[in-house]
């Protein structure tokens, strides 16, 4: 199984004063310190073993501060060479077309011969929709605009593309990719709805996303997802998983790494549905977020109960088994872990990936990734 680390930087310390709206001082810690850590931890990586390194995409909060993926990704390509990298996610309706297809290939030329592993989404928080100048509820047409209009520029000398939203003329890509005609092939989606998963299957696009569900609910996407799949006569699909690591030599000492990931779902909370948030209501294809605007990140519900059976987070042994029970379950192809979030601090996040590096990751890669019978539609 291909394994990659998410490489991104938060500010967790710095929640209390924006839910506050404390604007009139700085952060406690600042920002380049927190990516400081962030770039050391990033540095670890390629010598450690794993396979690629990857990067998301989010604007004005403390939550994942990492505005470009592209051009962070192109400061990874210049400091390894051996690692592939990865999006997770590019999100689409944020970018035009031309530009977007531009950044992709000159990162492709910039890797030298690795590979970019390209996964897109449409976005949630209505903060950055607006601080973009994008409108949310047309996310869905963007989004679409965006995926087919690139798709048409990959591997094309000269190309033009009529959609919803963009009309772009006749026009080419350069610099020319290495991997022309490559680079869109085989793209994953984040999605949640049932609607999205057939949208995304009737684009030809696969499936990405950062185990939250339970197991069950988890697989049930999996084969909702190809059983849409199959009936476009196309075949079954293998996710992209992105999950949240935090390796301890005991079962005690690992119990703290669920403190940090509890951090971290609140964190998110206050990213996509608290802070500068006016709301959901009203804003078509986003109806199922009202719910999870509303809802609270406890460590005693059935929820966070439910993420212990799914989250890497333990002793070497248990990480290595639950691994192995995901990809039994969901047949996942490619594993991403976080490594470094929750306010966690960086000597404690730098034993538990060289920790894992050490004892999980060999097992990890040697590990088959079939299409299991559970994932079929």
């Amino acid at each position: 199984m291909h394994c990659g680390v998410m490489v991104t930087g938060y500010n967790q310390g710095d929640w209390p004063r924006l839910m506050a709206g404390d604007y009139d001082r700085p952060p406690a810690v600042p920002d380049a310190a927190n990516m400081d850590d962030t770039l050391y931890m990033g540095e670890l990586v390629e010598p450690l073993g794993f396979d690629s390194i990857w990067a998301t995409e989010h604007y004005g909060s403390a939550y994942s501060m990492q505005p470009n993926p592209l051009q962070y990704l192109a400061y990874w390509a210049g400091r390894t060479s051996r690692v592939d990298v990865g999006t997770a996610v590019i999100v689409a309706p944020w970018w035009n077309p031309v530009r977007l297809a531009s950044e992709i290939s000159m990162l492709d030329i910039l890797l030298r011969g690795r590979r970019l592993h390209l996964g897109i989404g449409r976005g949630i928080s209505p903060h950055e929709y607006a601080s973009l100048g994008y409108p949310i509820e047309q996310s869905h047409k963007y989004f679409y605009d965006v995926i087919n209009a690139i798709r048409a520029a990959d591997g094309a000398e000269r190309f033009e593309f009529q959609g919803d939203v963009y009309n772009i003329p006749p026009t080419t890509i350069r610099p020319q990719a290495r991997h022309k005609g490559e680079l869109t092939r085989d793209i994953k989606v984040a999605f949640t709805t049932e609607a999205s998963a057939r949208m995304a299957a009737e684009n030809g696009l696969g499936q990405m996303f950062v185990a939250g569900d339970n197991v069950k609910e988890m697989t049930d996407k999996v084969r909702r997802f190809n059983s849409i799949r199959k009936e476009l006569g196309l075949p079954p699909d293998q996710p992209t998983t992105l999950l949240w690591m935090y390796c301890a030599e005991t079962e005690e000492e690992a119990e703290e790494g669920w403190t940090y990931f509890h951090n971290q779902l609140t964190a998110a909370q206050h990213h996509y549905f608290e802070w500068n948030n006016p709301g959901y209501e009203g804003i078509h294809g986003y109806e199922e977020y009202l719910t999870r605007q509303r809802a609270d990140v406890g460590t005693a519900d059935a929820s966070f109960a439910a993420r212990r059976a799914t989250q890497p987070i333990g002793t070497p042994e248990m990480i290595i088994e639950r691994i192995k029970a995901m990809q039994r379950s969901i047949s996942a192809e490619k594993l991403v872990i976080h490594m470094f979030y929750g306010g966690m601090p960086r000597d404690k996040a730098e034993k538990s990936l060289r920790l894992f590096a050490k004892e999980v990751l060999p097992e990890v890669q040697a590990m088959p990734t079939p299409i299991n019978t559970r994932s079929l539609g």
